[in-house]
């Protein structure tokens, strides 16, 4: 197998590594979400009257939207790299085994698949986000 040179015990204690350094993203996107809720609560806030079609009152904080803006575009970001750590974890998995069963052309494949952009979306099956 030229061009291959694998060593399963390494690659079995990579996968270990990053994987359990992988698991700990939804803890972080857990405190992060918290961060952010708790950074726009102590933003304060504006109100404006008249805002609404009744007359009521509309109220947010400037800070409290921007930072609400930038934690949805943020959020979908920290998704796709959980995904992205997923399918490359995956991928390592799937090639290192095809390599182990003889079959090059198999441990390409499994590479190639696990460089497609992961789907974070699962409602809309084919849509790609990146």
């Amino acid at each position: 197998m030229s061009g291959w040179d694998l060593k399963p015990q390494g690659i079995q204690g990579v996968l270990k590594t990053t994987g359990e350094k992988a698991s700990h993203i939804e803890k972080h996107a857990k405190a992060y979400g918290e961060h952010m809720t708790s950074a726009a609560t102590s933003a304060g806030t504006i109100s404006a009257e008249g805002g609404g079609e009744g007359g009521e009152k509309a109220q947010g904080g400037l800070v409290a939207l921007a930072l609400s803006q930038y934690a949805d575009h943020a959020v979908k970001d920290l998704k796709f790299i959980a995904a992205r750590a997923g399918k490359s974890l995956q991928g390592a998995v799937d090639a290192t085994t095809a390599y182990l069963n003889g079959d090059e052309e198999m441990a390409a494949e499994a590479q190639r698949k696990a460089l497609s952009a992961p789907d974070i979306d699962p409602k809309k099956p084919g849509v790609q986000t990146r």
